[in-house]
């Protein structure tokens, strides 16, 4: 008889009990997993927790990408696996392995299967996704819990008047490889994973010791409307409105301290050192997500 496989089943306070966690819960019973679970109050509560896990197959967090970015310090440590349950609003993290449905996710888990991930440090905080400045990073702001809880995969419509009012060029200095890449733009991606805000922003694996950075040069009103339509049909154009470079690691600079989005979250201010941390992490994803 196949032994039941544990997992501490990590969910935030609020979401505990709602129809989304249930599912989850009941969809992994069902296929055979046993696990405490733990409703978290806290970052620091999430944390404790994971450090304190004892003997298990790996824990289990039901939330978002920022729920889970907060995690990985713990979860490096310990170097337990990361099972997804997806209840967060765009759920980046589990599209790029291929868990955004929760079916898929909870197969992944009760079958135990595992592929290690690249993870990226910036200013030696580690990140699932990307940092974001500029646009992106207004964007972070303007999307409030509230506004997330209201309009939920559309709140980013709903912010999009006071993001635009907010636009601005600003000139960034990256340092890839000894070499400096100076350009003019209103956003600035450098990313780990696949998406940002449910859209691609990389096309390679997540296994490929590279970070990448995807700049978007200042743009007229007709240009930014051209180039939002590419990206709502997964397609940026290959010209000089986008610059794009890879390497294990960059320096991102500006003239003045830019905040800078970790994953969501507004939590740092240029300059940024940011880093790889190759397959770092071993997630339960399907295969074929490679």
């Amino acid at each position: 008889m196949t032994p039941r496989k544990s997992f501490v089943l990590i969910l935030n306070g609020r979401s505990g009990g709602s129809s989304a966690a249930d599912e989850g819960a009941e969809l992994l019973r069902e296929r055979g997993c046993e696990f405490s679970i733990v409703l978290s109050g806290s970052p620091e509560e999430t944390l404790k927790t994971i450090r304190e896990a004892g003997d298990v197959a790996g824990i289990v967090i039901g939330g978002g990408d920022g729920t889970i970015s907060l995690a990985l310090p713990a979860l490096i440590e310990r170097g337990l696996p990361l099972g997804i349950l997806p209840l967060g609003t765009a759920n980046d993290f589990a599209r790029s392995i291929g868990v955004a449905d929760m079916k898929a996710a909870c197969d992944a888990i009760a079958q135990g299967a595992l592929r290690s991930v690249d993870l990226g440090v910036a200013n030696e905080r580690p990140f699932l996704n990307v940092i974001a400045l500029g646009l992106p990073a207004q964007a972070a702001r303007e999307l409030t819990a509230e506004r997330k809880r209201r309009f939920g995969m559309f709140a980013a419509l709903a912010a999009a008047p006071s993001i635009a009012r907010r636009r601005h060029v600003f000139t960034l200095n990256a340092t890839i490889d000894g070499d400096t890449v100076r350009a003019r733009c209103e956003a600035a991606l450098l990313g780990a994973g696949r998406y940002v805000g449910g859209f691609p922003i990389a096309y390679e694996d997540l296994d490929d010791g590279k970070l990448h950075l995807t700049v978007c040069r200042a743009l007229t009103v007709s240009e930014a409307l051209s180039l939002a339509l590419s990206a709502l049909f997964r397609r940026l154009p290959q010209d000089d409105r986008i610059l794009e470079r890879a390497a294990a690691a960059m320096k991102l600079e500006t003239a003045v301290p830019m905040d800078v989005a970790i994953d969501g979250d507004i939590c740092a201010k240029t300059p940024v050192d940011v880093r790889i941390l190759a397959s770092k992490l071993r997630v339960f994803a399907p295969v074929n997500t490679r």
